[in-house]
C-alpha cells in the first residue's frame, strides 16, 4: 500500500485511484481559482471560490451562471488544463471523459471528416463513411476539410466524435449553440439514451429541462 500524500493547502491533488467499485464519478472540494488581473499585475482576481460538488454515476448535472462566473474555467480545471490555486479534485477509477468544446478547438481543421473519424477510432473507410452518413454528412462533405464546415456542422461533427470515443463521463460546454432545432432534438435523444454521467454548461433552459436532473449555479 502507498500512504496518502500530505498536501500543502495551496495545491491540488488529482486522484485517479480512489473509489474502486464506487459510484462516485467526480468530487470537488474547496476549489479556488485565482488569476493575475491583466490590467494590474499586482492585483489578483478570483474566478471560482470555495466550490464543492459531488457527482454520482448516472447523474445529469447542469451548470448555469452569468458570463465570467467561471463555468468554462471549471471544465478546464476538471480536465487538468488549469492548475487551481487551492482545492482537491477526485475522479473515479474508470472515468473516461468526453469533452465538447464551445469553440470547437478540439477539431483539426486541416483533416478531412473521414480522416478525423478514422483517427478517433480504428474504422475502415467504409465504416467511417457509414458512421458520418448517420450524422447527416454528405459524400462531398466527408471528403472535405473540417475547416470548411459551418458552425452547426462542426457542432454536429464534434458530438459525433465524442460518441465514437465511447466515454462514460460527458463534459458539454454549450452544446446547443449553432444547432438547428432538428439537430438539437437529435442531441437530446442521444443524451437521453446515454448510460453514463453528464455535466453540461448551457444557457438553454429548455434543453436543460429536457436533459438534466439538477442544476449547479455559479455566482
Amino acid at each position: 500500500t502507498i500512504d496518502r500524500p500530505i498536501l500543502e493547502p495551496d495545491t491540488m491533488n488529482l486522484d485517479l485511484k480512489g473509489w474502486r467499485g464506487s459510484t462516485k464519478v467526480l468530487e470537488i472540494q474547496d476549489l479556488r481559482v485565482t488569476f493575475q488581473d491583466q490590467g494590474d499585475q499586482k492585483q489578483q482576481r478570483t474566478i471560482i471560490n470555495d466550490l464543492n460538488l459531488l457527482i454520482q454515476h448516472g447523474e445529469r448535472v447542469g451548470v448555469v451562471g452569468p458570463n465570467g462566473s467561471g463555468k468554462t474555467i471549471l471544465f478546464r480545471v476538471i480536465r487538468g488544463e488549469i492548475q487551481p490555486t487551492q482545492g482537491k479534485i477526485t475522479l473515479g477509477p474508470s472515468v473516461k471523459m468526453g469533452y465538447y468544446a464551445q469553440q470547437h478547438e478540439t477539431l483539426e481543421p486541416t483533416l478531412s471528416l473521414i480522416e478525423l473519424v478514422r483517427k478517433t477510432a480504428p474504422l475502415s473507410e467504409g465504416r467511417a463513411v457509414a458512421f458520418l452518413n448517420r450524422f447527416r454528412f454528405s459524400y462531398l462533405q466527408q471528403r472535405d476539410m473540417v475547416g470548411n464546415l459551418s458552425g452547426g456542422e462542426r457542432s454536429r461533427l464534434q458530438l459525433a466524435l465524442i460518441m465514437l470515443a465511447n466515454p462514460n463521463f460527458l463534459l458539454l460546454d454549450e452544446p446547443t449553440n449553432n444547432l438547428d432545432i432538428p439537430s438539437a432534438e437529435v442531441l437530446e435523444e442521444v443524451l437521453s439514451e446515454f448510460l453514463g454521467t453528464i455535466l453540461v454548461i448551457s444557457h438553454d433552459r429548455y434543453f436543460l429541462d429536457a436533459v438534466v436532473g439538477r442544476i449547479v449555479e455559479l455566482e
